[in-house]
């Protein structure tokens, strides 16, 4: 009946066909709703993977550039691009290393704010410094994660999802957990204010994880860069002019210094001798590498010139006269520009050398 029916629909034109329709419906209610329901459902699959296909290409996007980036700023910190996947019942993160990915699943929900945050919490844990991750405490790695993932949302000004990361994300866990965590989370903070916490501490990390890759993980790993990422927290939040107590951070695996040019006073009066020889020093102690930094005029000051700043001239003087007596060789040099303790841009220069 219904196969003659179908049939025929073709034979009695438009108006025809919708009151064959009707009459339809009425006559066979039970076989209607099937096909409804049949229809519907072929519907909503197609809008569910049209949704999932727009969600997973706007988070994939987002993350992906903004690791691009933390990768261009210092090389391997960030090597991997992030791919979505839905499921129903398992979330997990895992590496494709041939293809240079992190997969990430993750359940199918329309909430932006879960999703974005989620993500790239998961990508985090597997897409940052994956050298090291093994070799670090299990707080410091989480307010890795956590510094980045918040790093992203303040690029995107997305701050619904700043509330969920804080509110509901970062309060789960055990107390003594997330104490230790929120920790490193300030110190990352204040690190990252200053510029120096992609720009040095990821790197180090990067490296040190390179160096200690086939060992097998102790606690005193993991002391060690504690220490490190101590030290190195010193050096940002020091006053302007205030002597370390520390000369560097130096153990077994990370040995690296600060030396700080901008003395007026050892610049007139010695030139950059104190700076060669304090270099030479480190050198023969046994430090692998030092950082020469120096700041600069502010950012909005309309009589700044690219050469009106006595420190980072010197800097990049110091730095070649280290390259030329065969004393260290140049890695990188970083500019960029970072608040004061009054709250003003300055310029920033941060020239990185080898003394090994």
């Amino acid at each position: 009946m219904v196969d003659e029916f179908v049939a025929w629909l073709p034979t009695i034109g438009p108006i025809g066909v919708l009151i064959a329709v009707i009459l339809f419906v009425i006559a066979y209610p039970e076989r209607t709703e099937k096909i409804s329901g049949w229809l519907l459902g072929l519907f909503n699959f197609g809008i569910k993977k049209l949704r999932q296909r727009s969600i997973k290409s706007t988070i994939q996007g987002r993350i992906s550039t903004f690791a691009r980036s933390m990768n261009e700023q210092v090389n391997g910190i960030m090597p991997y691009n992030v791919r979505l996947n839905f499921v129903k019942d398992i979330e997990r993160t895992k590496l494709d290393p041939d293809k240079q990915i992190v997969i990430v699943r993750i359940r199918d929900n329309v909430d932006d704010d879960r999703n974005l945050v989620n993500s790239m919490m998961a990508f985090c844990s597997v897409g940052i410094v994956p050298q090291s991750r093994q070799f670090l405490p299990e707080p410091m790695n989480a307010a890795i994660d956590a510094t980045m993932t918040r790093k992203l949302l303040n690029e995107l000004k997305h701050y619904t999802a700043l509330e969920y990361l804080y509110k509901e994300v970062l309060a789960e866990g055990r107390d003594d957990f997330i104490e230790q965590r929120n920790e490193f989370c300030r110190i990352f903070d204040d690190l990252d204010e200053s510029g120096l916490f992609t720009r040095v501490v990821l790197e180090e990390m990067r490296d040190f994880g390179a160096r200690i890759v086939t060992r097998f993980p102790r606690d005193w790993h993991s002391e060690e860069a504690v220490q490190f990422v101590k030290y190195v927290h010193a050096v940002a939040t020091r006053e302007p002019g205030q002597d370390m107590q520390e000369v560097g951070h130096r153990s077994y695996y990370i040995s690296t210094a600060f030396v700080f040019i901008g003395s007026i006073e050892t610049m007139i009066d010695g030139g950059e001798g104190p700076y060669l020889s304090h270099i030479r020093r480190l050198r023969t102690n046994g430090y692998r590498r030092a950082y020469l930094a120096a700041r600069g005029g502010s950012r909005v000051d309309p009589f700044r010139l690219s050469s009106s700043s006595a420190s980072i001239n010197m800097a990049r003087q110091v730095a070649q006269s280290i390259q030329r007596d065969g004393i260290g060789t140049i890695k990188r040099t970083m500019q960029y520009y970072m608040p004061d303790i009054m709250g003003n841009e300055r310029r920033q220069i941060l020239i990185e050398i080898d003394l090994s």
